[in-house]
């Protein structure tokens, strides 16, 4: 018997998943067991990547999906055929990889922020974001003609994080698009470079053109919000990242994440803690847009013995309430932020949960609410190559997840996605040693 009482809507959900993976019902002992067999349904992308794959991301509408790569490329595919239908590289250094991938959707409900155009100029479809290690985020341009319904892709801006040449280059792990409640009807691109976080707003750039692609509206980025994390005042109760290769202790953004539902941003630093933030403007504030620290996520030190370490991933849930944090050490830390502000102020009170541990001890890349209306589970994945299953309502301490849909040991998973477009689900996991 599973040691941790499932409750019944996380089986329901972990059931339909496995049967979706393996084409049968979740068993008893699948429960206590990682499989080591090829899922059912599972479709290996050809001819793709030559290295490791640290991006993954489905298209809005569901039809594409975008890969980073270590190869220093961008492939698009079409997720019903599984077939390569593009590979972006156009300004690319071939030193750096590509880590993170993200699609624009905007305010406006388009699937990107430039209208339809008539004539033959084509009608821009897809807006496409790149961030690698070279700290340089590119911005894609996917044109649609209407007599080939053939996407053409070019590179259309570019937005550097760097000042000079000579400057380390910062590596950037967190890219997405969000839709804040404080600034409505904008389209803006998170992104985070060394200690920090960066909004974004895009908009057309009528004073630059490209005759290498006329059909492509080439778009600039204008600076929106800048925050800068800084240590704690006791930086004992917090871990240093790095040890004798950051003798400074420098601090980093590992990951970060926007909630519409709240307004709220977490940010997973190098220290072991993370930061929540609120985007919208306080009235005791001068600065209109001044946002705010809500409160700082992290657990003793000592708490794991020496099995601590920085946070590599942080997640939201739909509603706002519930957040995932990874840390480096292979466990995942469930909190509850419950909201005891007055008068539509925010002031966040958060709990520890649920602490899953695996028992492993190694690296968590990233974790992902899903599944039912409450997302009933949570998916997490990481360096032994597993794709485990827990519930996301897990209280306590969880040794073991509900099932687990992929346990490949020779292949560490950097990155998922999901989507589903009706009855259709679909999850795309990236990674590799030798070849994504």
């Amino acid at each position: 018997q599973h040691p941790h009482k499932i409750r019944s809507g996380a089986f329901h959900e972990a059931n339909a998943l496995h049967s979706f993976f393996f084409g049968e019902p979740l068993s008893s002992s699948a429960t206590t067991q990682p499989t080591t067999r090829r899922p059912k349904n599972e479709r290996m992308c050809m001819g793709g990547h030559r290295d490791p794959i640290y991006g993954t991301a489905f298209s809005p509408d569901g039809k594409y999906l975008a890969t980073a790569s270590e190869d220093s490329t961008v492939r698009i595919w079409l997720v019903q055929s599984h077939k390569l239908v593009a590979t972006l590289s156009e300004g690319m250094d071939t030193n750096y990889e590509c880590l993170r991938v993200a699609w624009m959707k905007t305010a406006h409900g388009n699937s990107s922020p430039t209208p339809p155009q008539n004539g033959d100029c084509g009608v821009e479809k897809y807006v496409l974001a790149s961030a690698g290690a070279d700290g340089i985020v590119r911005l894609w341009s996917a044109v649609e003609k209407s007599e080939e319904q053939k996407l053409d892709w070019q590179c259309v801006g570019v937005l550097n994080h760097f000042v000079e040449d000579e400057e380390e280059r910062p590596q950037i792990y967190a890219l997405q698009f969000i839709q804040s409640l404080s600034y409505p009807n904008l389209d803006i691109m998170l992104t985070s470079a060394h200690d920090s976080v960066y909004l974004w707003t895009i908009e057309a750039n009528d004073e630059e053109s490209s005759s290498e692609s006329p059909n492509a509206m080439r778009k600039k980025f204008l600076s929106l919000l800048s925050i800068p994390f800084s240590h704690l005042d006791d930086v004992a109760q917090t871990h240093q990242f790095g040890g004798p290769r950051n003798p400074e202790n420098e601090l980093y953004v590992f990951d970060a994440s926007y909630n519409e539902s709240n307004d709220l941003l977490a940010a997973a630093l190098s220290d072991g803690t993370c930061r929540v933030i609120s985007l919208a403007a306080s009235n005791d504030d001068e600065e209109e847009n001044m946002q705010r620290e809500q409160c700082v996520l992290s657990l003793p030190p000592g708490y794991f013995g020496d099995r601590g370490g920085h946070l590599t991933a942080v997640e939201w849930d739909g509603s706002g309430t519930r957040l995932a944090t990874c840390i480096a050490s292979g466990r995942v830390i469930l909190w509850y932020l419950e909201n005891v502000g007055i008068d539509n102020s925010i002031s966040l009170r958060p709990s520890v949960v649920s602490i899953l541990d695996g028992g492993s001890g190694r690296q968590i890349f990233g974790a992902k609410y899903c599944c039912g209306k409450n997302e009933e589970l949570l998916l997490t994945w990481g360096v032994e190559g597993k794709v485990s299953v827990w519930d996301s309502y897990s209280v306590g301490e969880v040794m073991s997840p509900i099932c687990t849909l992929i346990s490949h040991t020779d292949y560490p998973i950097f990155s998922l996605d999901i989507t589903q477009t009706g009855a259709k689900r679909s999850i795309a996991v990236g990674g590799g040693k030798d070849g994504g």
